[in-house]
């Protein structure tokens, strides 16, 4: 904020400046400009304040449903004397396994309905001719 020195300092440099007849013009014109500026302020200032009231009713009865909701069900859940991690629906059953994975796999990439039975192959012996390590793979 300017202090007294200053303010006279500007008067003056102004009085030098525009002259004794343009000063008062200007004068009243920065008035002028002053108060249509504070008051375009204060009106935007207010819009907003309402737009930001109206959403934070409208964010106010979104959330009082589940508020609601929440309520109600905590006291089912009290009353039935239920705790959240007492589970008492059927036990949850893994997938395959990684091997069953990559077989289905497999047979999805040769074009195989990986749902249809597998028919199990014979065992091979290893041959006379090759190393018993070396026979398996």
């Amino acid at each position: 904020m300017l202090q007294g020195g200053e303010i006279i300092i500007i008067l003056i440099v102004a009085l030098l400046v525009l002259g004794p007849e343009r000063l008062p013009w200007v004068a009243r014109k920065a008035g002028e400009w002053s108060r249509a500026m504070r008051r375009a302020a204060s009106d935007l200032t207010r819009d907003l304040e309402k737009e930001v009231g109206d959403l934070k009713g409208l964010a106010d009865a979104a959330r009082r449903p589940i508020s609601d909701v929440r309520r109600d069900l905590r006291k089912t859940v009290d009353e039935v004397g239920m705790s959240r991690l007492d589970w008492v629906g059927p036990k949850p059953q893994s997938g395959p396994g990684p091997e069953q994975a990559m077989r289905d796999l497999d047979r999805i990439e040769k074009g195989e309905d990986p749902e249809a039975p597998v028919e199990e192959a014979e065992p091979v012996e290893p041959s006379q001719d090759q190393p018993p390590e070396a026979a398996g793979t």
